[in-house]
């Protein structure tokens, strides 16, 4: 019988990273101005806040690593200006052009804007929910979600079992699985490897 998601899942990946002693999530957090338990809160909040939300701290990890990277501080309001998902003149082509991000990053942030602009726009939209979202997908839709939000999961051994059972069961993980590899793939270039265990422990704890 396949395993199945509970709610806590993802919530439950700051104790397992700092008890297993591998890069610790919430220093992670800390050295971006994040509240150690921001993860925790997230699952905490509707599905609505947790896309805007998320979308709010990319923007603000992609600027500050514009910046960063061009190593002109008094940039930073210009590149604050800029719109995040413009194909040709947004903070994700600009990052892209610069080798801050890799094609995975793109296809994720650009699915989580195109998510998080559904939402924002129509405050009827607040009682969202990503599982009724993605059970009315075409198989065409479902191949470009999981392009977007299901690398981090499928990646892994077993993972694309894993993540057929969290679409059916707790979609909602795979966005804040995604959201977490993406955020520490952007600001701290972790390894493919250290990110996997990260993934690896939260999905072996669960199961538990």
């Amino acid at each position: 019988m396949p395993r199945r998601a509970g709610p806590c899942r993802s919530c439950r990946l700051l104790c397992v990273m700092t008890e297993e002693h591998t890069p610790n999530v919430a220093q992670l957090l800390h050295a971006i101005g994040l509240p150690k338990d921001f993860l925790d809160q997230l699952q905490k909040e509707s599905d609505w806040s947790l896309i805007i939300k998320l979308h709010a701290v990319f923007e603000a990890v992609l600027g500050s690593l514009i910046v960063k990277h061009l190593a002109m501080p008094q940039a930073a309001e210009v590149i604050s200006q800029l719109d995040f998902n413009n194909a040709k003149s947004g903070k994700v082509a600009f990052a892209r052009a610069l080798g801050l991000i890799e094609s995975h990053d793109v296809a994720f942030l650009r699915g989580l804007t195109e998510l998080r602009n559904r939402l924002v726009h129509d405050i009827r939209n607040v009682t969202f929910t990503i599982g009724a979202h993605v059970a009315g997908f075409s198989s065409r839709e479902l191949k470009k979600f999981k392009t977007e939000f299901g690398r981090a999961i499928c990646q892994l051994q077993d993972g694309e079992a894993e993540y057929t059972n969290l679409l059916k069961n707790y979609p909602r993980a795979i966005v804040h699985l995604a959201a977490h590899d993406c955020l520490l793939n952007l600001q701290f270039r972790v390894s493919a490897h250290a990110r996997n265990l990260v993934v690896e422990a939260l999905l072996r704890r669960s199961a538990k």
